[in-house]
């Protein structure tokens, strides 16, 4: 069987944008189909991890990321009284000349990669949803059009109607009554890194992290239970009443600025990943807690993992086996890690360590997948 020339790819979200760019380099004919009329621009920002900044290395993105975003080399641990308790650094993954880590809004990643796309002759298809995926690789859009692919990729985290002539379920997640508040704000002078930061609980509020994402801002997160209100006066409420580096961004956060509300959840989609020549990829496959940054880290090494079969030559059919094989274990094995710091942070043990947890974590992905 031939190898994979025309490649299909269904969400233009992370995932798929990254999936784009990676079968592009792999010499592939790509076109990308979304439902929304634009790409998202959500008021948030990305912690780019090591894992995930070698991974954007390897997409080639990794001198446009550090130039957009605000490098740094640790996370430092706060507690409830603004004093710094401990310090993580970040390890080395990219290799030189690249910094351990940094941080970046989420809209400028986003952006970043369909301009990469566009450049690499991928054909973006913006308001155009799509009702099935066969597993011959065809794609049948909403207007009744089917578009034939020798692979189709689905990368769009709500599933489809229909995949292979037969109905998907979405991810079958464990929802946390948690959520997760992000907005952008003046980065503090002072900040030079990451920060988590231990809050009092006022008002329900259970931790913050922070994280620049050029000179002049930073982003921050909030998480919160998920019946708390999250809207600019709510959040500068609960600020008012923790340490002073919480209070002066509460002070900052005014009632026009935009914030983007996410629900904490994870789950891994059981069974098999692909039917035929179709494969679901990212939060199609699985979900994950944004803790540890973990979450876009994995939906962008699927996309690095796809490339790297499409580059060795794989029929279509034979890719859905080999993909899933060399992610699924892995995956599963970072989501334990995440799904367990969201579970301290929900209800701390005796033994809640994070930082071990963190420790943990690095071997799992010190090496690409």
């Amino acid at each position: 069987m031939a190898a994979v020339q025309r490649v299909g790819i269904v969400g233009a979200g992370l995932t798929g944008l990254a999936a784009a760019v990676a079968a592009a380099r792999a010499g592939c004919q790509v076109q990308v189909f979304e439902a929304r009329a634009q790409i998202a621009q959500p008021a948030a920002h990305i912690d780019v991890v090591p894992n995930l900044l070698r991974e954007l290395a390897g997409l080639g993105l990794a001198e446009a990321c550090v130039r957009q975003g605000f490098p740094f080399h640790s996370c430092v641990l706060i507690d409830s009284e603004g004093r710094q308790r401990d310090e993580l650094p970040a390890p080395h993954l990219a290799g030189p000349p690249w910094p351990p880590t940094l941080g970046l809004v989420l809209a400028d990643l986003l952006a970043l990669l369909r301009d990469a796309a566009l450049a690499l002759g991928v054909q973006l298809h913006l308001g155009r949803p799509v009702r099935a995926v066969d597993g011959d690789a065809t794609v049948h859009t909403e207007d009744g059009r089917c578009h034939a692919f020798d692979l189709g990729i689905v990368a769009a985290g709500n599933g489809l109607p229909t995949m292979a002539g037969r109905a998907t379920a979405p991810v079958p997640a464990e929802t946390l009554p948690q959520q997760w508040c992000h907005c952008l704000l003046p980065r503090p002078v002072t900040l030079a890194g990451a920060a988590w930061v231990l809050c009092r609980a006022v008002g329900g509020l259970m931790r913050a992290a922070l994280v620049p994402v050029d000179a002049r801002r930073v982003g921050l997160a909030l998480l919160l239970p998920a019946e708390a209100e999250t809207h600019p006066a709510a959040l500068r409420a609960r600020l008012a009443g923790e340490c002073a580096l919480l209070r002066g961004l509460g002070a900052q956060l005014h009632d026009g600025t935009p914030v983007h509300t996410r629900r904490v959840s994870a789950g891994l989609l059981p069974g098999r990943w692909y039917a035929g020549a179709a494969l679901r990829i990212g939060r199609s496959a699985h979900r994950l807690p944004p803790h540890f940054g973990q979450g876009a880290a994995q939906a962008v090494e699927d996309a690095c993992v796809l490339g790297a079969l499409l580059r060795s030559g794989l029929a279509a059919r034979a890719l859905g086996p080999a993909f899933m094989a060399r992610r699924q274990p892995r995956v599963q094995q970072v989501l334990q890690v995440a799904l367990q710091a969201a579970r301290w942070q929900l209800q701390p043990e005796a033994g809640t360590d994070l930082r071990a947890l963190a420790e943990t974590l690095q071997p799992l992905v010190a090496e690409p997948a």
